[in-house]
């Protein structure tokens, strides 16, 4: 879009006066040139002064002689701005200053010029002005009227004192004429002594109507093809209801310019975006697919493993990296001269053959081979091959990682017996390697890995009681309870005795060991029936040691796990005991809350406290908030911060915000019978906006409740909302078409994209408590209030205040016009009961 300056739009006619030149003399020269300024220049031609039509009427309202030099009656020291300014920056500056003309300069701060509201509106045009508004929305409500018998110095006074530039004759409500003060003006020129004359020998009869729901466009053209500065708005019975302006005109212009650059600005980024993301997918396909030498080498380098580009017609190397030669023994120049067969000892060349058409055939193959080296050695090699075309040329990328030493270690595992000979588990000595192969993986991948280490309670007296068989027979069943309760790849293992081990790896919870630790005690603790009839009932101990938090190799990891067991079995047989007493509190804290908010969701221990929501200028409560508590059996009411978020981590925060919903449409249908008018507010978490089918939730409640829709209000957070944001939108346009309320809580605390809010149908945002603690004294949050509420009643939102304390807040936000607020000034959270009598 091109810029227009300044410059571009001036006249080519300069005209100055000094400050010694008369009052008579601008006069005439305005009248003469029908010019609404003059500007007063110094010796070097720099503005110091202008005078306006507005002036002049400062001349008949107080009765200045037109013999006063312009130096006693001009303005001084003028606004003046650069003639390289672009022009819709320029009127927004006259805009700002409320100024009706602005005086160009150069860059020396010479004179070149004068811009008026009239240049502004014929070179800003009227294209952008959209056909749907009409005079009504842009006129001046409230014109200056005068009578026929009104002097033209009392009309100059009034006008200079309502900064008008016309002033409105009227016949009873019916509009006959107008006066400017360009017509006083010129009037000044021809007689000195006009003060007393009356409006009716000077206003002008022929005036041009519109009636105020005429668009605006066509009354801006009626201005335009009839050379006025104003038209006079009649209502349908031809009385006056406002007056349109040249300068109402542009303002609206103006205004429609703006709305019309964000359009293009919007239009413009999604095509931007558009063109990155398909640039973005071509730049991805063709690193993908074209043959590009240096990044390949860095992505072979990059890799532990050997990786190998092969031609398929020469079965010869066309790119690898270092751990491919090297490993084999061979310079990289000798390498790039063998072909597969040389170094492949297990398979023939055309058996090798076959296999690459095989690969090539179906797209990818894995299998174990053996290489060997320069110098003769034989590695075992672990190969997934993988067919690519890269331009007209076929290739296979082989991957060969050297298994000789896991070959060998298991060879060396079979033959030293790695397993318990009684229960089948591995021993003390593979479950050592395979626990710290398991911290080594973890510490590769930044994982965490428990250790368990259990000890059957009273072994000792049953072997004595019964015999060592039946000991034995008994470790056989626990060994077999073990296996049938853990997952596959958790390593269990007999360490000796009757104490077992189990490594679990990747966990993401520290309390799920515990969990597993409880879960193995129950299975342990049940009868166990022997061959020879006997019943014996074991309960067991067990020691939980985390990986890296208690040991970063396998015997501190065991030797902290031992401890941990040791001290259950001290405390207490039957239990658990993680290696520190913060681990196990905290564990057991989390399992026992999560335990209890299970029984409680079934109890239905759960109630809906209700916070007022207030409107600020009436101070009439319109709503409130409904949030839930929980009221344990055992232990007195426990915060949401506590258990809010193991419910959203368990799933449980589904059935509990259902719960919640339901509860709300139900007590609100009993206060909507009482008479009551009142907006109900539910929260949303984001796990139900990711999980549940929010739109027939709410309508199966409503339904069930009786409860109005446009009553019921969903507050959802900025990030729930911008979670899988595109079925986000489309869910809340569903909920607002069947006339739910939407608002967004704890505005400012997180995207605060406005860009967002204006995809998403929402009716009120709430600004977060953190920036309305500290008004009106901290200048920053008054400054971030202030711009929330004017920018949403800007979009169309009203705006609710949380966390509001003191009558200062409720004071300054009045002022801002913020539409509601709530917090402990009106009243904490109550249970229905007792928010009733707020009602009352």
């Amino acid at each position: 879009m091109k810029k227009k300056l300044l410059q571009s739009i001036l006249s080519n006619k300069i005209m100055t006066l000094r400050v010694s030149d008369t009052v008579a003399k601008a006069l005439e020269l305005m009248s003469d040139y029908a010019i609404s300024s003059v500007v007063i220049a110094d010796s070097e031609n720099r503005p110091i002064g202008i005078f306006t039509e507005h002036d002049a009427l400062k001349v008949v309202a107080e009765s200045i002689k037109t013999s006063t030099p312009l130096g006693e009656v001009m303005t001084q020291n003028p606004f003046c701005v650069d003639h390289m300014m672009e022009i819709h920056d320029a009127y927004a500056l006259m805009e700002e200053k409320h100024f009706r003309h602005l005086i160009v300069v150069d860059s020396e701060e010479r004179f070149v010029g004068v811009i008026t509201e009239g240049d502004f509106l014929r070179h800003i045009g009227l294209e952008h002005l959209t056909k749907f508004k009409i005079v009504a929305e842009a006129m001046s409500e409230s014109p200056l009227i005068v009578e026929l018998k009104t002097s033209l110095s009392e009309a100059a006074l009034l006008m200079q004192e309502r900064k008008c530039d016309y002033a409105i004759v009227l016949n009873g409500s019916i509009p006959i004429g107008i006066i400017t003060e360009r017509d006083i003006a010129h009037r000044c020129v021809l007689d000195t002594h006009v003060q007393d004359e009356k409006v009716e020998n000077l206003f002008h009869r022929e005036i041009l109507i519109v009636k105020k729901e005429v668009p605006l466009h066509q009354a801006a053209s009626m201005m335009e093809e009839h050379g006025v500065h104003q038209l006079i708005v009649v209502d349908t019975q031809g009385k006056l209801t406002g007056i349109l302006t040249r300068h109402d005109v542009l303002h609206a212009v103006h205004g429609a310019y703006f709305e019309y650059l964000i359009r293009v600005i919007d239009e413009k980024s999604a095509a931007i975006a558009r063109i990155s993301e398909r640039k973005r997918v071509i730049r991805t396909e063709k690193e993908e697919v074209e043959k590009n030498a240096t990044k390949l080498r860095k992505l072979f380098e990059a890799l532990p493993d050997g990786i190998v580009l092969i031609d398929n017609a020469t079965l010869k190397a066309v790119e690898f990296n270092e751990s491919v030669h090297e490993h084999l023994g061979y310079s990289a120049e000798e390498f790039a001269q063998l072909n597969v067969s040389d170094y492949e000892v297990i398979e023939s060349p055309d058996v090798t053959r076959r296999r690459v058409d095989t690969i090539m055939r179906d797209g990818r193959d894995s299998f174990e081979t053996i290489h060997r080296t320069k110098d003769g050695r034989l590695l075992n090699v672990w190969v997934n091959a993988v067919a690519v075309k890269l331009g007209e040329n076929s290739h296979i990328i082989a991957v060969y990682h050297d298994i000789t030493e896991r070959k060998q270690y298991e060879e060396r595992l079979e033959t030293l017996a790695n397993f318990d000979p009684l229960t089948g588990l591995a021993n003390r000595a593979l479950f050592q390697a395979h626990l710290q192969n398991s911290i080594d993986k973890a510490k590769r991948n930044d994982t965490q890995i428990a250790l368990l280490m259990f000890d059957l309670d009273r072994f000792k007296d049953i072997n004595d009681s019964y015999g060592h068989g039946a000991g034995d027979e008994l470790l056989q069943m626990a060994a077999q309870r073990f296996s049938t309760r853990l997952r596959d790849g958790d390593l269990i293992a007999r360490l000796g005795g009757d104490e077992f081990a189990v490594v679990i790896e990747n966990i993401g919870r520290l309390e799920d060991a515990g969990k597993l630790a409880e879960e193995m005690i129950i299975a342990l603790s049940e009868e166990y029936r022997l061959s020879e009839g006997e019943v014996i009932h074991v309960g067991s101990s067990v020691g939980i040691a985390i990986y890296p938090d208690n040991g970063e190799d396998a015997a501190i990891l065991l030797q902290h796990a031992d401890a941990a067991l040791y001290k259950a079995k001290s405390e207490g047989r039957s239990g658990y005991r993680y290696y520190t007493d913060e681990l196990t509190d905290s564990a057991r804290r989390r399992i026992e809350c999560e335990t209890r908010l299970r029984s409680a969701v079934r109890n239905q221990e759960f109630q809906v406290y209700y916070q007022p929501q207030v409107h600020i200028q009436t101070g009439r409560i319109v709503g409130a908030e409904a949030l839930i508590r929980w009221n344990d059996p055992e232990r007195g009411v426990i915060s949401p911060a506590v258990f809010i978020p193991i419910a959203e981590e368990t799933g449980l925060i589904g059935e509990i915000g259902e719960w919640v919903l339901n509860e709300t449409c139900r007590q609100g249908k009993i206060w909507v019978d009482q008479g009551h008018r009142l907006t109900l507010a539910v929260n949303l978490s984001a796990h139900q906006v990711r999980h549940q089918n929010i739109p027939n939730m709410v309508e199966n409640a409503l339904k069930k409740t009786g409860y109005p829709a446009d009553r019921l209000e969903l507050e959802l957070t900025e990030s729930a909302l911008m979670q899988r944001e595109e079925e986000t939108v489309s869910m809340l346009h569903s909920l607002r078409a069947h006339g739910i309320r939407l608002a967004i809580d704890d505005f400012g605390t997180g995207y605060s994209s406005l860009s967002y809010l204006k995809r998403f149908p929402i009716d009120v945002l709430k600004i977060d408590k953190s920036f309305v603690d500290d008004i009106p004294y901290e200048n920053d949050d008054m400054a971030i209030v202030s711009a929330i509420i004017a920018m949403g009643h800007a979009l169309g939102f009203q705006i609710l205040a949380e966390g509001t304390e003191r009558i200062e807040q409720i004071e300054f936000l009045k002022q801002l016009n913020c539409t509601m607020y709530q917090g402990y000034f009106k009243s904490p959270p109550v249970p229905a009961e007792e928010f009733e009598k707020l009602l009352a």
